[in-house]
């Protein structure tokens, strides 16, 4: 009888070379480019592997494996094998605004841990390649692809507006959370103020809510110019009270008239 050998499915590689921690072995800038021929390819729905290799990647073999490897992790392609489709954070870029898109390509930049790692260690910095390089050997990355990791994590630097890179060094942005948004004109609003500005009588409701009994009136002296202590013309100011009047209400408001400078 003949024997029948099983061959074991294939997977795909992790974006190692040689052993080691695993980096994506494309740089950003090529990553977007297969990334918009996948968004396109998976428009309609998930395609299995011998669609999107030879279909988006160019190389049914190792190399386009290696390049959803990378796509992987950018976080620009997700599903296994059988099911790969554009992310969406793929989607986002390529629908993005000039103003959105530099903040997704450095959250792709970012999404390889290895990347994050090296630039969380030296952001703010200006350093050299064998800096890097010398990070990425202590983060486990084999000392035969060090070199290569180091240059793809600047050319992917430089693509996501994350570094600026000039002659044998390059110069990492400085990220942290944004400071909180001031009140206009630098001045904060005091709840309490505030609360009772809205909650109380107004000078035009004081006006307006008249209780029964007497009437007490206060407007401008003859021969005068009818203005308030902040100089608005043509204000009177009516307030009436009986002697049922709450005298502690009577008080906040004569309090808000001075405030807003009617009286």
């Amino acid at each position: 009888m003949a024997e029948t050998s099983v061959q074991p499915k294939s997977k795909m590689p992790r974006g190692r070379q040689k052993g080691g921690t695993r980096f994506p072995r494309l740089n950003l800038e090529k990553a977007l480019e297969y990334s918009k021929k996948l968004v396109s390819k998976t428009h309609t729905g998930p395609q299995p592997e011998a669609i999107i290799l030879p279909g988006v990647f160019g190389n049914v073999g190792s190399p386009g494996k290696i390049r959803a490897s990378a796509l992987k992790q950018y976080g620009l392609l997700e599903g296994a094998a059988d099911a790969y489709k554009a992310a969406q954070l793929a989607k986002d870029i390529g629908a993005a605004t000039e103003g959105d898109r530099p903040a997704l390509l450095q959250k792709s930049f970012l999404t390889p841990k290895l990347f994050n790692d090296i630039f969380q260690t030296f952001h703010g910095d200006q350093i050299s390649k064998s800096k890097i390089e010398q990070r990425a050997k202590g983060l486990d990355v084999h000392p035969d692809s060090a070199a290569e990791c180091a240059q793809l994590f600047i050319d992917s630097a430089v693509t996501a507006g994350l570094g600026s890179f000039d002659g044998e060094s390059i110069t990492l942005a400085k990220t942290g959370p944004q400071a909180p948004d001031k009140q206009p004109n630098g001045v904060a609003q005091d709840d309490e103020t505030l609360e009772e500005a809205q909650g109380e009588a107004s000078p035009a409701t004081a006006e307006q809510e008249r209780p029964r009994g007497g009437e007490a009136q206060t407007s401008a002296a003859p021969g005068t110019d009818n203005r308030t202590k902040n100089g608005r013309p043509g204000v009177n100011v009516n307030l009436t009270v009986d002697s049922s009047s709450d005298p502690d209400k009577l008080e906040k408001q004569l309090k808000l008239l001075r405030q807003f400078g009617m009286i």
